[in-house]
């Protein structure tokens, strides 16, 4: 044989061998591989981070107010804890393209209509004002056309439901908590994921991460500067944070348990904080040391709270107890016993001298706070008891419940019941009143939250668009918007006042005749069956005693782009005076309308009621001006799944 053919050969069987070697190898990684993928699966699901396609429901966990806690998994359980997630870098989401000025091949504008209509109708006002906008040609404002006018009726049912402004995404587990700072410029919110985040309100932007803890943030809170933001985490210690730079600035360390709840007191030298180690803790702000530990209770304290001179502290606990403690010596001054559970929440009122709580017990109860009596039991729910709070001016009391699915209004001096907040389909698991008293907004385990008024309880509105149970929720300090925080992961922003049609007239007798705007539109006068003149703010309904006469302007002229038709029965219909289209019911939840004006400006209807009160409706006047408005406020583009959806839409209707 020669060495040629030798060589040959041997390539020969180096190539084999090199090919079964390979063969292997791949079975030997595609095994490998599939095992790998399986066992970091496996991994990643006792972790809690597995990828949202897998991820199961959350659980409905209780919410955490700003000095509220609840159970880790269940109201109804003892001790058990979620077993931290191990720490890991998240990814940076991609960020959703905005939409370009060329249009995609998109479905007719009927079918954009009818997408739009559902879309509101199920409350998702946002994306159904993104579809109507995209169904409107360029030149909209120039063109008669029954096409435009039916999307002008679309656009219109999504401003008087449209109330989310932004959407703050960056959390990936619960979020816990989300509260304003005291100027309303920042939010903060507390999340399972170990991070509490700050948040620009105006933008919806995310400011900071504030990074640290090695358990779950279950509550946080600013200081009264607004410089400072107290968390507390499962992993038994609280942090402080500059919200300038959003570091560190002390670690609070002496719990033996979970740490639960949080707050500043009033002028900000002291910090309180809760532990499931049975006791409260207070804090010097400046430099983190210990100056009392409230030890007394012989469970769990789920809330604390100061009283406004931050000479008091409240605590409630598992033990079904309340306790009042002295600020400065942290000796206990009052033992508040009396229910027959454990006792979730404790809050003082306004003035300090009762306190309010709420139950397990299915009760909430009102205390005298020197005393330690109880004055009075609100009975009524159901069962579990979730809230208990006072108004800012101290006569209302609001209390939220599991079972009956309801919130209940309270006379705060006398217990009576004023009205029972009914609409949530499920569990209510918070409660607030805006600082002016005069609104209520709930938080449901239908993921949805809900405006009310604090006088008749009536409803105002729903917040939708939370995918999960939503646990906090709370007024800005002006009141004009609401911030939620939910198990879906984000809080959300929402505008207080848009798409809120009816203002009644706070204080108003009940017999007006007749009602007249100023030239202006901004003074409404009423008159009564006596011919008594009342003045009031048309953007706020307030009576101004120090008006003087005005001379009206001339109401529902042939100039005015809307028209109101009332019936025989008194259903009140808000039209647009060219096109005929109905835009609104102006009717609501009334005794019937019998007359209505509409100001000069038309930015407002005033309908006097059968029972002789008077309501102020706030309007758009004109498609153009209608469009602009919703572009301004909308908090998005459409995303790139919309987008997708409109194509396969597209393709399905040609």
């Amino acid at each position: 044989m020669s060495v040629e053919t030798e060589s040959e050969q041997q390539e020969t069987r180096k190539a084999k061998r090199d090919l079964i070697v390979a063969v292997v190898g791949a079975i030997s990684v595609a095994i490998l591989g599939w095992y790998g993928f399986e066992r970091m699966s496996d991994v990643a699901k006792k972790a809690g981070i597995q990828p949202k396609a897998q991820t199961e429901v959350a659980p409905r966990e209780p919410a955490a107010g700003p000095v509220v806690v609840t159970p880790r998994v269940s109201e109804l359980e003892a001790e058990a804890t979620e077993t931290p997630s191990p720490r890991f870098e998240r990814p940076t989401p991609e960020p959703e393209p905005a939409i370009v000025n060329e249009r995609p091949i998109l479905p007719p504008p009927a079918v954009l209509r009818d997408l739009a209509r559902r879309r509101i109708e199920t409350g998702d006002a946002v994306t159904g004002a993104l579809l109507a906008l995209t169904a409107l040609p360029e030149d909209f404002d120039t063109v008669q056309d029954p096409d435009i006018l039916a999307t002008y009726r679309v656009l219109y049912d999504a401003y008087l439901t449209r109330r989310e402004m932004a959407v703050l995404r960056g959390h990936f587990r619960f979020v816990r908590l989300a509260v304003f700072s005291p100027d309303g410029k920042l939010a903060v919110t507390a999340s399972s994921d170990k991070t509490a985040r700050l948040w620009n309100v105006e933008t919806g932007a995310e400011v900071a991460v504030l990074e640290g803890h090695d358990a779950e943030v279950w509550s946080a809170a600013f200081s009264p500067n607004g410089g400072r933001v107290i968390t507390v985490s499962f992993d038994n210690t609280a942090r402080v944070w500059d919200v300038e730079s959003g570091e560190t600035t002390l670690i609070l360390e002496g719990h033996k348990g979970e740490v639960s709840a949080a707050a500043f007191s009033p002028d900000g030298s002291r910090m309180l904080t809760a532990s499931y180690d049975n006791t409260a803790r207070i804090w010097d702000t400046e430099s983190g040391k210990t100056i009392a530990v409230l030890n007394g209770h012989t469970q769990l304290i789920r809330s604390a709270a100061f009283s406004a001179d931050g000479g008091r502290v409240v605590t409630a606990s598992r033990d079904s107890t309340a306790r009042i403690w002295d600020t400065e010596s942290g000796k206990e001054r009052r033992i508040l016993r009396g229910h027959d559970g454990a006792v979730r929440l404790a809050a003082f009122s306004p003035d300090g001298r009762r306190v309010a709580t709420a139950s397990a017990d299915g009760t909430a109860r009102l205390w005298n706070a020197e005393s330690g009596a109880v004055i009075t039991v609100l009975s009524g729910h159901d069962q579990y008891v979730t809230a208990a709070y006072f108004s800012p001016d101290g006569r209302r009391v609001i209390t939220a419940a599991w079972g009956d699915n309801a919130a209940r209004l309270w006379d705060a001096e006398t217990g009576g019941a004023i009205a029972v907040l009914r609409g949530h389909r499920g569990e209510v698991y918070n409660a607030a009143f805006s600082a002016d008293s005069r609104r209520v907004v709930t938080a449901g385990g239908d993921n949805t939250a809900r405006l009310w008024d604090s006088e008749t309880g009536a409803k105002q509105g729903v917040l939708n668009g939370h995918q999960n149970v939503v646990y906090s929720v709370v007024f800005s300090p002006d009141g004009n918007r609401v911030l939620t925080a939910s198990a879906d992961g984000t809080a959300r922003l929402w505008d207080a006042w848009d798409g809120i049609a009816v203002t009644r007239l706070r204080g108003h007798s009940g017999g007006a005749v007749s009602v007249d705007f100023s030239a202006d539109g901004k003074q409404l006068v009423t008159t009564s069956k006596g011919g008594v003149a009342e003045y009031w703010g048309v953007a706020n309904g307030i009576k101004n005693p120090d008006a003087k006469g005005f001379e009206a302007a001339p109401g529902n002229s042939q100039d005015s782009v809307f028209a109101v038709a009332i019936s025989g029965d008194g259903v009140a219909l808000l039209k647009d005076r060219k096109s005929g289209a109905v835009l609104a019911d102006l009717t609501g939840e009334s005794t019937g309308v019998r007359e209505a004006k509409i100001s000069s400006d038309n930015r407002t209807v005033a309908t006097i009621l059968l029972d002789g009160n008077v309501r102020l409706h706030t309007v758009i006047p004109s498609l153009k001006e209608l469009v602009a408005h919703l572009e301004s406020v909308l908090p998005r583009a459409l995303t790139r799944d919309q987008r997708r959806e409109l194509t396969r839409v597209a393709n399905t209707v040609r």
